[in-house]
């Protein structure tokens, strides 16, 4: 009887040895989140090495090291977060992904996560969304005539207006800044098709597109068109089929934003030709298109880099700059297939580093890029 009860008290020291470290790791996971997020951190990376896993961060666009783990205390912190986001815990063979809400200082934020199998590990990348933003398209950019140019798009009644840039530009916060901007002022009924939903948005519809339950942009883009909208956002304009229907959208009296991958704003001109859209629709329906530049802001307080702690209290650490097309010029690039500006932003950079808002090495950035 006593074999028996000691076996039965050993057993509970294990599975409260389990439990502690369950409680451990959850933690952990969490002091790990809560310190990103006071760090305003976009995206956390947990890259696998022989015997050890760095965990990177993003902010203000740029990647760096933050923390080394121990390889099995990162590989249970990957196992529980998968756990959290409802993926396949076993798998490790095959690329996952998952979201799941987080709350942090009563403020809801959208984690995305997504692993992804390396030579001896599993990697792990989170991208932090905040559910709710107060931005403004003044805080958008630093130059006043970029912020009036921006705010026209509001007063628009109908017609196609397209943002392009690289990967990385801001695009999807500027669609967002536009859209809030328009519910404040009201009287428009709002939809935006989107792969994923990145930002919850209260007073408006909000479709995620998804192709395994028939839901792609097409399809979704469509339906829209009966269900009385003023304003149609649209995440991307990847395809022919998308971009007919964005056309005749925006022919038919309603406003479309969209968002074209291009480097400048003549060649989304041209991106919406390779996808079938005639000069003739173009001319007809495309009221203005924005190309913008991420630059960043040189900090009051630190010489050079910025601590990580000043990173996350300042306010303010990156800007757009942007290049229109609209009336007279955009006739011209449609027509043409040629922008009047071949530097469009070296103007604005000029005027951003005269103002002392950039450094040296940030201005140089821009007009290499700008070449």
């Amino acid at each position: 009887m006593l074999k028996g009860f000691c076996k039965i008290y050993v057993e509970s020291i294990i599975k409260l040895k389990g439990v502690i470290k369950v409680f451990e790791i959850e933690n952990y996971s969490q002091r790990l989140l809560n310190e990103a997020i006071r760090m305003n951190v976009t995206d956390l990376h947990f890259i696998p090495s022989e015997d050890e896993y760095n965990v990177m961060y993003r902010l203000n666009g740029k990647v760096e090291k933050w923390k080394r783990l121990q390889s099995h205390l990162a590989e249970r912190l990957i196992s529980h977060f998968k756990y959290r986001s409802g993926l396949d815990i076993g798998e490790r063979r095959k690329p996952q992904s998952s979201s799941v809400m987080h709350i942090e200082n009563n403020q809801t934020y959208s984690l995305r996560f997504s692993t992804l199998p390396s030579k001896n590990f599993e990697s792990l990348a989170i991208r932090i969304l905040p559910h709710f933003s107060t931005q403004t398209i003044s805080s958008l950019t630093i130059l006043q005539t970029h912020s009036n140019l921006i705010k026209s798009i509001t007063n628009f009644s109908q017609g196609l207006c397209l943002i392009t840039g690289p990967t990385g530009s801001g695009k999807t916060t500027t669609l967002y800044t536009i859209i809030e901007e328009m519910l404040r002022i009201g009287g428009k009924s709002i939809i935006t098709i989107e792969d994923p939903v990145e930002r919850s948005i209260p007073n408006l519809v909000q479709v995620e597109v998804n192709s395994k339950t028939g839901l792609s942009f097409n399809s979704v883009l469509t339906a829209c068109l009966r269900h009385d909208p003023d304003v149609i956002l649209i995440g991307e304009i990847r395809d022919e089929a998308t971009a007919a229907i964005a056309i005749r959208a925006s022919l038919t009296g309603h406003v479309v934003l969209a968002t074209v991958h291009a480097q400048n704003c003549n060649t989304a001109l041209m991106r919406m030709m390779d996808l079938g859209v005639s000069r003739f629709d173009l001319l007809e329906c495309c009221k203005l298109v924005l190309s913008q530049r991420i630059i960043n802001i040189k900090c009051p307080l630190c010489q050079e880099r910025c601590h990580p702690l000043c990173r996350g209290v300042r306010q303010r650490a990156r800007a757009a700059l942007f290049d229109g097309l609209s009336g007279a010029k955009l006739k011209n690039a449609v027509l043409n297939n040629s922008s009047i500006n071949e530097k469009p932003f070296s103007k604005a950079v000029n005027k951003a580093w005269a103002l002392g808002f950039i450094e040296d090495v940030e201005w140089q950035r821009v007009i290499n890029e700008n070449v």
